[in-house]
């Protein structure tokens, strides 16, 4: 698969405030903040061309390496779509996800998560409005469903239905998430 077109750098500060705005609204934490700021830069910056572009992904890559996997112990590849009002309650601290991972909009992902491969395949695809809690693995193509929620240390393999709870290694469905039709 190759990369995607890169697009002029206008606009990119736009997107760039629009997506922390909507973030920003579900992280209070000035950590937690700095993480995403260094995150969504990276993101959008990465589908930019031009001289200007490439020197501000270097500003941004340096940022990277110093808070993110520095201090945080942190690994999200600017590669990896995420959907907007990501909630990283712990400043992302040891979050390591691959990048052929795909999060979609208002999911919120505990300190020490892995989104990750298995068996040379793909990575997950979490839905919408998914929580993951501290330390679950969500390992190969499997597909985390709107409105789910994994349990601490859970090891998710296979596809999970909507708006369910998930423990155990491996996960199991236990009930319904809470907000889901009786």
């Amino acid at each position: 698969m190759g990369r995607a077109k890169r697009r002029p750098l206008a606009g990119a500060g736009g997107q760039i405030r629009d997506l922390l705005i909507t973030d920003y609204t579900r992280n209070r934490s000035t950590p937690a903040r700095i993480t995403l700021a260094i995150l969504r830069a990276g993101m959008v910056l990465n589908e930019r061309c031009g001289p200007r572009a490439f020197a501000l992904r270097r500003v941004v890559q340096i940022a990277d390496v110093v808070w993110v996997r520095g201090l945080m112990g942190t690994e999200i590849p600017t590669s990896v779509r995420i959907g907007p009002r990501l909630r990283l309650p712990h400043a992302g601290r040891g979050i390591m996800i691959h990048p052929s991972v795909s999060i979609g909009a208002g999911v919120t992902i505990y300190h020490r998560v892995s989104l990750g491969v298995r068996d040379d395949r793909g990575g997950p695809t979490i839905g919408d409005d998914v929580e993951i809690g501290t330390g679950a693995a969500i390992l190969g193509p499997v597909t985390v469903a709107r409105g789910c929620r994994v349990g601490a240390n859970a090891v998710v393999v296979h596809d999970t239905l909507p708006d369910r709870n998930y423990v155990g290694v491996p996960a199991r469905e236990t009930t319904r998430s809470r907000g889901a039709a009786r």
